[in-house]
């Protein structure tokens, strides 16, 4: 009798031990057996540099079978959340070109994309398309807006990168960015998920075009559900396929304009600042009845998911822009207008209003690289400014030196060594995230006596 009970006891511990040991396993990334990342670019947007060959066409840093993942449009309530999952699962870092209205609408689901390591870009406040907009002012509006209420929402530097709505620029909005050193970001392939079709149908359709031109920038949109459900069946054709993530990071942070950050505060709605959160559990507490499960499993007082506070010179630019009209905000929409006709769109291949002579757009604001042509910083160039086949393997980033130099330099990743020797630069901390302490799990003896107890009392 004893000995069954010590053997059950054993067998008790065995089960306890193993979803605590899996779960650790599952999440740590890189793993074996997942999509991952090949590479991570970092880019110098100094200058304003476009990129995605339906628009700007002056640099193309991919190498064969080479895939960067964007989304617009969110965040989303569950659709959002069901990306992040399937990214997560395949150890795969995205981009995401957030509305303001929708991040500060679910800005609980934006900090968690960054706390994720995904890059989090912008995409106006609104959605309104900038080239339809009476004035540029007003399209100056739905920009800044946008970067400050991204910024407010996420808690913590964004990426000074941008893409317009319906990939429609004007040369005023061109040359603004420019001044301002925010990066522009068109599509190589445009998965067009806005439109009624399933899941599988989006996955034939994106891969096809995939397949056909070998690599590129996908442009998809986390607010769609048939998009979130077709998501883990692209990884796997990503995967299985041969194809390679390269992860875009930012050399600095995006800096946002006083006047706008003030007039985002209202739609903010009380939004905490980044250290000043108490998590509910703190504040409403279940004295009568079963609590929920988000309560009892709530136990450190700590508020979790938030990156780190930003740094003050993150937080306005010395550059002046013009206030924003004193007409009221309108209310946060529940969802965003989404096209649903290719008209807005750019035609494939379509060149950008201002030719991509980055150097013509405007005086940068902030000095450019040190390096001049782009230089390895960890791993190696790709090859292609040479014209020599290198390996896909590898990590890139953005300068604005010479109009001949590549504005993209190899980062992380592995990579063919250029011939030419150039001094080794220094890589500027990208946007990072502080996980939050966790409360500590139930160690193995105290399971066992648990176990023990319930089993044999004490």
């Amino acid at each position: 009798m004893f000995a069954c009970r010590v053997g059950l006891l054993f067998g008790l511990t065995a089960l306890l031990a193993v979803p605590a040991a899996r779960a650790a396993d599952e999440a740590t990334c890189p793993r074996a057996g997942t999509l991952g990342v090949s590479r991570t670019v970092e880019i110098d947007t100094t200058g304003g540099p476009g990129f995605g060959m339906d628009n700007y066409k002056a640099y193309d840093f991919l190498q064969d079978k080479e895939v960067i993942l964007t989304f617009d449009d969110g965040p989303q309530k569950y659709t959002t959340e069901a990306v992040l999952k399937a990214l997560a699962d395949e150890c795969v870092k995205a981009t995401f070109f957030s509305i303001g209205k929708m991040a500060l609408g679910y800005p609980e689901i934006i900090r968690e994309v960054a706390k994720a390591g995904h890059t989090v870009g912008t995409h106006t406040w609104s959605h309104k398309a900038i080239n339809k907009l009476k004035t540029f002012d007003e399209g100056k509006d739905e920009i800044e807006r946008g970067v400050s209420a991204v910024h407010r929402a996420v808690g913590g530097s964004v990426a000074p990168f941008f893409r317009f709505p319906t990939l429609a620029d004007t040369p005023e909005a061109v040359a603004y960015l420019g001044k301002r050193n925010i990066a522009m970001f068109s599509t190589d392939i445009d998965s067009f998920d806005f439109k009624p079709q399933t899941a599988d149908h989006l996955v034939k359709s994106l891969m096809q075009k995939l397949d056909k031109r070998g690599k590129g920038i996908l442009l998809m949109h986390d607010i769609h559900k048939t998009t979130a459900k077709a998501v883990p069946m692209i990884l796997a054709e990503l995967k299985a396929k041969g194809y390679k993530i390269v992860h875009m990071t930012a050399k600095f942070p995006v800096t946002t304009v006083a006047e706008y950050d003030q007039a985002i505060e209202k739609e903010a709605k009380g939004l905490p600042q980044v250290g000043a959160e108490r998590p509910v559990s703190s504040i409403v507490k279940t004295i009568d009845g079963a609590a929920p499960a988000t309560e009892s499993a709530s136990g450190s007082g700590e508020p979790e998911g938030l990156p780190p506070p930003p740094t003050p010179d993150a937080s306005t630019t010395a550059g002046s822009a013009a206030s924003p009209s004193g007409a009221a905000p309108p209310a946060l929409p529940a969802f965003p207008t989404t096209p649903s006709t290719e008209s807005g769109r750019a035609a494939p291949g379509k060149q950008s209003a201002v030719q991509p002579p980055m150097k013509s757009v405007a005086e940068p604001s902030s000095p450019p690289s040190p390096t001049g042509p782009a230089s390895t910083a960890t791993g190696s160039l790709p090859a292609a400014a040479a014209n020599t086949t290198a390996a896909p393997t590898h990590t890139a980033a953005v300068s604005m030196a010479p109009e001949t130099a590549s504005p993209v330099k190899t980062v992380s990743g592995d990579g063919e060594k250029m011939a030419a020797s150039a001094p080794l630069a220094p890589v500027a901390p990208v946007m990072p995230i502080e996980t939050k302490p966790q409360a500590p799990a139930k160690s193995i003896s105290q399971r066992v006596k648990e176990a023990w107890e319930y089993w044999f009392g004490q």
